[in-house]
């Protein structure tokens, strides 16, 4: 497998018609990141993954269309999905090109044609992409995911890795102090009442026979403003009343998901480069759920 930050293309001067003797070679260092970046969004007709560099100006580029294998590379719905691609020349492209400028103004064109400030022009003939999509699910909610994987507290069928209120009272669980020291150890969560099951999975923290969701008196959303007369504590907290009010106020679920995709290309005849397995690189993208 070649590492593209130290790759070295080895040019035949007989492919790129240059003044030199047969058998010379032409060495030329890519010292790319294979940190990607996207052009095209959700309206676009199609995508690029591209890495570019500045000394000397480069650019490696792959485009392919917007079609529902794009949607699935973006949005996988199982973590490690696998999608395959053919170049071909036409729908799916990949390209190396070098610049008399920044290639970074040229580049979300849908790969401009070569006047455009381009010195030399590869694309492939041929050859595969690899694209693996993974993406780790986090509900901001102070609970490692590793700890949530199994279980949905609620019963409201978001299990609670991807749920940021864990036990559906109304108080998204980052507010009940699942881990007050923040070192992931979960010994430490809050647990009002001592009943050995931590508030962030409780749906009475207060043990006074109301559920926590029903003492919101002022049906706000935020039981945190609702304390009995004299009180210094909220009331879903406080075991000394146990008024039940009719609530209607819920909150939204919402989570980020971050995904990371990595590509790689097999078999590819670029006419300076030949390699049957390489890393393009990878993508990183976020989404809210």
């Amino acid at each position: 497998m070649f590492d593209m930050r130290s790759l070295i293309l080895l040019i035949f001067c007989g492919c790129l018609f240059l003044s030199c003797d047969d058998g010379d070679v032409l060495s030329v260092q890519l010292d790319f990141d294979q940190n990607l970046t996207r052009c095209g969004d959700s309206t676009s007709s199609n995508y690029i993954l591209f890495d570019t560099r500045e000394d000397p100006y480069e650019s490696l580029a792959l485009l392919f269309p917007n079609n529902a294998q794009a949607e699935a590379i973006f949005n996988p719905v199982n973590s490690g999905d696998i999608e395959l691609m053919t170049i071909n020349k036409s729908t799916v492209r990949f390209i190396y090109r070098t610049y008399t400028g920044d290639p970074n103004t040229y580049i979300c064109q849908d790969i401009p044609e070569s006047s455009v400030s381009v010195i030399q022009d590869y694309e492939a003939a041929n050859g595969s992409v690899i694209f693996t999509s993974t993406f780790e699910d986090d509900d901001n909610d102070g609970v490692p995911n590793a700890l949530e994987f199994v279980g949905d507290t609620d019963g409201d069928t978001i299990p609670n890795y991807k749920d940021n209120d864990d036990d559906g009272d109304n108080v998204p669980t980052i507010n009940e102090r699942p881990d007050p020291n923040g070192d992931g150890d979960l010994l430490d969560a809050q647990d009002t009442d001592d009943d050995g099951t931590p508030d962030y999975l409780d749906m009475d923290d207060d043990n006074d026979g109301t559920p926590t969701i029903l003492e919101d008196e002022d049906n706000n959303g935020n039981l945190f403003d609702d304390l009995a007369v004299g009180a210094s504590v909220a009331r879903f907290l406080d075991n000394t009343v146990n008024d039940a009010y009719d609530v209607t106020a819920t909150k939204p679920n919402v989570f980020t998901r971050t995904f990371k995709i990595i590509v790689i290309l097999e078999n590819i005849d670029l006419s300076i480069l030949a390699t049957d397995n390489f890393v393009l690189g990878t993508f990183e993208n976020e989404l809210v759920y």
